[in-house]
């Protein structure tokens, strides 16, 4: 899960630094590079995106991991379901 985290935020900071490095150009050009812009802008939005999934991931396996242990017996002494037995005739 780091490897995604460390993704994301790499795609924002190379949107980010498109954005920046299309505001920091020349103006004896006289137009604006769009094609950097929309570039800039995608990969920021795209690393947002995945940064909010990988949050969200890991806020569920927190929330399970709690539940799961909330959730299991203290001595392990639950009465268990008998093992369903398949009849293939």
């Amino acid at each position: 899960m780091r490897n995604m985290y460390a993704i994301s935020i790499g795609l924002t900071l190379a949107g980010v630094g498109c954005l920046l490095a299309e505001r920091t150009e020349s103006p004896a050009l006289g137009h604006p590079l769009f094609e950097l812009t929309v570039i800039g802008y995608l990969l920021a939005i795209g690393g947002l995106m995945l940064l909010i999934v990988c949050l969200g991931a890991s806020t569920e396996d927190w929330v399970k991991g709690r539940w799961h242990r909330t959730a299991r017996p203290v001595d392990g002494q639950w009465d268990q379901a008998p093992p369903r037995v398949l009849d293939h005739h």
